[in-house]
């Protein structure tokens, strides 16, 4: 089965591997007395805080048709639910305890019989179905028909039983990849959101960006979300982003209880809100490790760094390195190092600017995003086209840099490595020597190293670059937040400059990278965030930007900087585009 059936039929399709385990009967719920929307209502708000005995309730009234139409994918979600909040220990003993002769047990039983090739028992029962008239054992005959490979036979089945009232059936003929789609027929699926409350699930999924970085769209996964939230369709993955999108400035109108209601559904504890913190290092790296950790978990990332440096002095104020399982975090040492093949577009902008055949308004034609074997992330939207060297560094486009790079230096890699290495000094360790010379950007050209113990100031490089292209690399970072692909790393009450990169560190494993500082014309703290992921979307934009932004907020609580950095806020340029997603090249 394809992907997203089995968001829909893993329940059903699940017994294959059923049990004679038993199902006690108070969990089925007296649904005999809910007959009245009041009820049903009290029990969706019940679900809504993750009662999983509520979930069992509607399942209940989904099958049985009390106080709501009889629906079958109503009862699956419901049933879905109740697992994931501990309502039932086993959907096969729910399946199994559900009245003999009924429609939807007669469906179960003949997916039961099929999965154990029982065809002649497997085909009695669907007769019964068919006499019946069930319009949803139509679609699962259909399911199983393509199954067997009659294609043609398979969508008739199923376009009769959406015909004829099957919500299931009209759910399949618009999943995306059912019959070899390569994309989702999304009008179809958001015609069916106010009848099928499931569907805003799918469509929240797929805004997200979970499945393609093509349709991620926020706003628009929000929404979804919040309309499945409404009919207690929302699972943890959805409260969990929810609540990313709230905490990362997300224009959500949430109250405290609703706050407290997804913390609950995402399995989080509560968080009271607390005093400003001491001024000492300690604290400050336990509210960073709080902000990743959660970030870690909205994302699902398996590993995440977050490194803070006051910017004078190279003084590690917080470094916090943490590894993934489960539940838990372990501290988690990030030595990755690599061949510079990704494009460190700060040092490369230097490059660039030092060789005196480009300067920061330069033109280049990025064509349509594909160059080679390089593509920009938004290749598959036609690209960027022509862009000065300062909006490539705010876009990240691999292609003007690519181009930029060949003009420059040609086919010398080593040349080009030998002029990257001079400005990234001799750390081996590969996030530190990124985050050493955002830090000497920061402090005009000036490198120090970094340390985590000692007073006395140690510098390594006077002036890594002229104080002229110094300028304009720190210019373009500003404008990389202000206008670029970074506006997630950007305050309110200050100027914050910052470039990032997504790539793949290896087969399954894409890495984004995010390094900055503020305020932007008198640097204080410059911030390096790392985090990994199987999977997709990854974005260092948008996954590592609210981190960013979290741990200034924690530095200005801290140490109260804030009568320092308020200024008139002004509405950035029109961006020409805000999603930095890694693709296979």
């Amino acid at each position: 089965m394809k992907k997203y059936l089995f968001a829909i039929m893993a329940v059903m399709l699940a017994l294959v591997s059923c049990t004679d385990s038993q199902f006690l009967d108070e969990n089925m719920g007296n649904v005999s007395e809910l007959s009245s929307s009041n009820e049903i209502n009290a029990l969706i708000e019940q679900a809504r805080w993750g009662d999983g005995q509520a979930f069992v309730k509607l399942a209940d009234c989904y099958r049985d048709g009390k106080g709501v139409k009889q629906d079958f994918v109503g009862m699956l979600t419901m049933l879905a639910q109740a697992d994931e909040y501990g309502g039932i220990s086993k959907v096969e003993d729910y399946l199994k305890a559900m009245p003999e002769g009924s429609n939807f047990k007669l469906i179960f039983d003949a997916v039961e019989n099929y999965e154990k090739k029982n065809v002649e028992e497997a085909t009695a029962t669907f007769e019964q179905l068919i006499a019946k008239g069930s319009p949803d054992g139509y679609a699962v005959q259909g399911i199983i028909t393509m199954e067997r490979g009659d294609t043609l036979e398979g969508v008739r089945l199923i376009e009769q039983a959406a015909t004829s009232g099957s919500s299931f059936a009209e759910l399949l003929l618009c999943i995306p990849d059912w019959r070899g789609a390569t994309d989702p027929d999304l009008d179809k699926l958001a015609a069916l959101s106010d009848k099928i409350p499931f569907v805003n699930t799918i469509l929240g999924k797929m805004y997200a960006g979970y499945e393609d970085e093509k349709l991620m769209d926020e706003p628009l996964a929000a929404h979804y979300f919040l309309k499945a939230d409404e009919k207690a369709c929302l699972g943890k993955r959805g409260a969990r982003w929810l609540l990313y999108y709230h905490r990362s400035g997300g224009q959500l109108q949430l109250s405290e209880r609703d706050i407290q209601r997804l913390q609950k559904l995402a399995g989080e504890e509560p968080v009271e809100e607390q005093a400003p913190m001491p001024c000492n290092d300690e604290a400050l790296e336990a509210a960073v490790s709080q902000v990743l950790q959660e970030s870690m978990t909205d994302r699902d990332c398996k590993t995440g760094a977050v490194y803070v440096v006051e910017t004078q002095t190279g003084s590690l104020k917080a470094k916090v390195s943490l590894m993934r399982k489960g539940n838990s975090f372990v501290p988690y040492q990030d030595t990755y190092t690599e061949e510079q093949s990704n494009m460190l577009c700060g040092p490369t902008y230097l490059a660039l600017l030092s060789s005196g055949r480009f300067t920061s308004d330069a033109m280049i034609d990025t064509e349509c995003g594909i160059y080679k074997d390089v593509r920009d992330h938004n290749w598959y939207r036609g690209g960027y086209g022509v862009l000065t060297l300062e909006q490539a560094l705010g876009y990240r486009s691999q292609v003007a840099f690519t181009k930029a790079k060949e003009k420059v230096f040609g086919n010398d890699q080593a040349a080009y490595n030998q002029k990257i290495s001079s400005y990234l000094g001799s750390n081996p360790n590969h996030a530190l020597g990124v985050l050493t010379f955002y830090n000497a950007v920061a402090n005009g050209g000036r490198m120090v190293q970094l340390q985590t113990e000692g007073d006395d100031v140690i510098v390594l490089n006077d002036q890594i670059a002229a104080p002229e292209h110094i300028a304009a690399l720190q210019q373009g970072l500003q404008r990389a937040v202000s206008r670029g692909l970074f506006r997630k790393a950007g305050r309110h009450y200050t100027d914050v400059a910052a470039c990032g990169r997504t790539f793949w560190a290896d087969k399954k494993t894409r890495r984004m990278e995010l390094c900055g500082y503020f305020p932007a014309d008198k640097p204080m703290y410059t911030i390096m965030v790392v985090l990994e992921k199987s999977g997709i979307p990854a974005s260092a934009g948008v996954m590592c930007g609210p981190i960013m932004a979290s741990t200034i907020d924690i530095l200005v609580d801290s140490y109260n900087l804030r009568p320092l950095l308020v200024r008139e806020y002004e509405e950035p340029d029109e961006v020409i585009e805000v999603v930095d997603t890694v693709v296979v090249g």
